[in-house]
Order: C-alpha cells, then sequence, then structure tokens
C-alpha cells in the first residue's frame, strides 16, 4: 500500500461558495437504497445465523418504478402498483437449504416503506420481481459463488475474502455548512410531528446555495392528496411550513458566524391550483423511480464541489465488496484526520480487484495543512480496521443511521 499525502484541499466553509443537496428519507433514490442495504444486512444476518457465515451476494442494483395515479386534491386513484426489483447475485441454496430470497426481499421492502413513509396503503400497491444473475467462475472457488456444503463457507470465504473489484473510493472530513444545513432541514421536514401538522409526506429535497454569507434554500415538500381538499387549503398550510424553515433557518445562523442571511424558496413549481401532491407522501406513488446509487452519499448529503467515486455502497456485500467498505474507511480516515490531527481532509482509495482487505494499492490523502509521518501512520492504522468492517455494517440498521445523519 502506497500512501501518498499533498496540500490543497479547502475547508468547503472557507471556499467563496458551496452547494449541497439533501434527498428526503422518502424520496424514490433514498428508498432503493435503503431496501438495498437493508436486504443485504438481513440475507447476510440470516445466513449467518443458519449457516455460520456470509454468502456471496451483491444487491446494489434495487430499482424502484413508481405507480401510475391519477392525483387530485382530495384523494387519488393508483391505476398501476409500484414495482420493486431486486437485480444481482444472491446465494439462493446452502446445502440443499433455500435461503429464502423472495421471501426476505418482500418483507424488506414492506418494512422499509412503512417506515420511511408511514402510509400502510402503499403495502396494497406493491408488486416484487427478482432477476438472480448468481452463477460461478473461475477467479473463485466454486463453493465460493455456490456453496454445496455449509461447513465450508468459512473455509473458503477465510481465503478468498479479497477485494472483489477495482475501485476508487472518496471520503472528507466533515459536510460543508450547506449539506449541513440541508440535513437538518430534511430532518425537521420529514419529522414525525411536522408532518402530523401539515399532512405532508417524506419525500423531501433540499437544495442550500451558499454564497459567501448567504444561504440560499430550495425546498419542496410533498401533501398527501386525501388530505388537502383544495388550492386554498394547500396555500394555507405552505405558509405554515414556511415559517417554520424560516424559523429553523435563523437558529442556523444565530449558532454560525459563516452566513448573516438566508432566504428561501419553497415548491417552487407550484401555479395556482397545481401544488405537489403525492400519493403514499412520495413521488413514488406517482410515476418516478429509485434506483441505488443516485440518493445521498455515504455521509448524508450530496455535495458535487466535494471529491465523490462512481460506487454505490448500498446493497454490496459487506464482507468483501470494496466498494462498500472502503467508501466506509476513506470517510473514517478523513474524519479521523480533522479529530487526531486538526485539518481538513479528503482522501480516495484506489484499490485493484484482489488486493488483501487491509491493503490496498493507494491511499490518497489531500489535506489542508501538512500532516506528515503521524498521517501517513493514521492511514496505514485505519486500513488495518478494513476487514471488521462488516461488524459495523451488520450492527447498523440503514433506516436508522439515515435518521440519525443530521449530526454527522
Amino acid at each position: 500500500m502506497q500512501v501518498i499525502t499533498s496540500l490543497g484541499a479547502v475547508h468547503p466553509d472557507q471556499a467563496p461558495f458551496d452547494v449541497a443537496e439533501r434527498k428526503g428519507i422518502g424520496h424514490p433514490d433514498s428508498l432503493a437504497d435503503l431496501v438495498a442495504d437493508s436486504f443485504s444486512r438481513r440475507y447476510s444476518a440470516t445466513c449467518r445465523e443458519r449457516f455460520g457465515a456470509v454468502p456471496n451476494h451483491w444487491v446494489d442494483k434495487v430499482t424502484l418504478v413508481g405507480a401510475a395515479a391519477d392525483v387530485r386534491f382530495g384523494g387519488y386513484d393508483i391505476r398501476k402498483p409500484v414495482d420493486c426489483y431486486l437485480f444481482g447475485k444472491v446465494t439462493e441454496r446452502i446445502d440443499g437449504e433455500d435461503v429464502g430470497v423472495a421471501q426476505l426481499f418482500d418483507d424488506t421492502v414492506r418494512a422499509v416503506l412503512i417506515s420511511t413513509l408511514d402510509d400502510p396503503a402503499v403495502l396494497g400497491h406493491l408488486r416484487i420481481h427478482i432477476n438472480n444473475t448468481a452463477g460461478t467462475g473461475t477467479d473463485h472457488h466454486r463453493d465460493f459463488y455456490q456453496p454445496r456444503m455449509a461447513a465450508t463457507i468459512k473455509q473458503v470465504l477465510a481465503s478468498e475474502s479479497v477485494a472483489n473489484d477495482t475501485v476508487m473510493c472518496a471520503g472528507t472530513s466533515l459536510r460543508g455548512l450547506a449539506a449541513q444545513t440541508a440535513v437538518r432541514l430534511e430532518r425537521l421536514l420529514t419529522s414525525s410531528a411536522f408532518r402530523t401538522r401539515y399532512q405532508t409526506g417524506t419525500d423531501v429535497k433540499v437544495m442550500v446555495v451558499r454564497d459567501r454569507g448567504q444561504l440560499d434554500v430550495t425546498a419542496a415538500v410533498p401533501f398527501h392528496p386525501a388530505s388537502v381538499h383544495a388550492w386554498s387549503e394547500y396555500r394555507t398550510a405552505l405558509d405554515g411550513i414556511r415559517d417554520e424553515i424560516e424559523g429553523e433557518l435563523k437558529r442556523v445562523l444565530d449558532a454560525t458566524p459563516i452566513a448573516a442571511d438566508a432566504r428561501l424558496s419553497l415548491n417552487t413549481k407550484d401555479v395556482p391550483g397545481r401544488g405537489y401532491l403525492a400519493p403514499f407522501g412520495t413521488s413514488l406513488g406517482k410515476g418516478d423511480c429509485g434506483a441505488v446509487g443516485r440518493g445521498n452519499r455515504y455521509n448524508g448529503a450530496i455535495e458535487p464541489l466535494r471529491p465523490a467515486s462512481g460506487e454505490a455502497p448500498a446493497g454490496k456485500n459487506p464482507l468483501h465488496h470494496v466498494g462498500k467498505i472502503y467508501t466506509a474507511v476513506a470517510d473514517e480516515l478523513a474524519r479521523r484526520i480533522m479529530t487526531e490531527l486538526g485539518t481538513y481532509a479528503e482522501v480516495v482509495i484506489a484499490a485493484r480487484n484482489g488486493d488483501q482487505l487491509d491493503d490496498p494499492a493507494y491511499v490518497l490523502i489531500r489535506s489542508e495543512a501538512p500532516i506528515g509521518v503521524a498521517g501517513e501512520a493514521l492511514a496505514r492504522a485505519t486500513m488495518r480496521t478494513a476487514p471488521g468492517y462488516i461488524q459495523q455494517f451488520l450492527k447498523t440498521d440503514p433506516v436508522s443511521r439515515f435518521r440519525a445523519q443530521e449530526q454527522v
């Protein structure tokens, strides 16, 4: 492993401008990420309990295809249900015993949707599809792909749990004020108390542009159609929402010297008589689709001015899929550099297919201030923890992690 350090990183709040976005927990892309990661976690835990190990799988191509609906003030009609697709490689049988992939996926979809949308009506409008591409190859032992005996899984994985892809994974020490504000507002707008007050859903989106000392916030908030019977009711509720968001923005400004002013644009597509109404509180209920990797980044926001990789960690195998593991490790290393060495940093881990998990080809660190040999030592120490990240992934519920990200 080669550790390369350089200067050149700029703390996001020291730059003249910044921009960030947070997709709400009910956004179709967020839902796809949460379904994929929750299924992988359930599948992994089930196989560990029954067979003593986590067999090969990856389901980071989960796709949710939205319902076709006729929406109006006061109600809606669903003409086609939501289609939930599991695409990927999943070991279905071990030692002749069925793992129960179909039931696990069905249970996962229902659990995630009811938890994130809090609208049981969605459960009556689902279709489940599974397209499993699992087979065997020559790059691993046959039992890596299709374990015939439960007793052999651990033996095979002990020697073959290496990086299973060539990847570049990025992490940063912290989120900027723009991203932190976007996450904070999303948490407010999707909280149970807020949604009860206004009969709104969880498919919100918040974008924040920081232009020096000013925050420019754009937010989209959906209403449940059956709870808003007329345009006048909708506008009255939206006025209340505007007041609450502006109050929260004032608290943000009071807590930071970075920004002194904020302005808000809310539900900007509205025209008289037409507003943001969404069955089940999500645009998934009116035709929008969700796909893994299009939602928030691992740190909970989308910050296009920060380094990022093309990896989608949700649904990847937590044991040896480095697109998942190194995303978490890069994030952890960047945070440790900030905490222990006192400087903002951006980290990229570049690994080759077949590398040992704790020994990727490169760890690239760009920091605001020099980190020297202490930074290299911290990088090597953090990489040694990579093989154990499966424990963290399996004990962390993805939905709970999403909701807890305000303080990250």
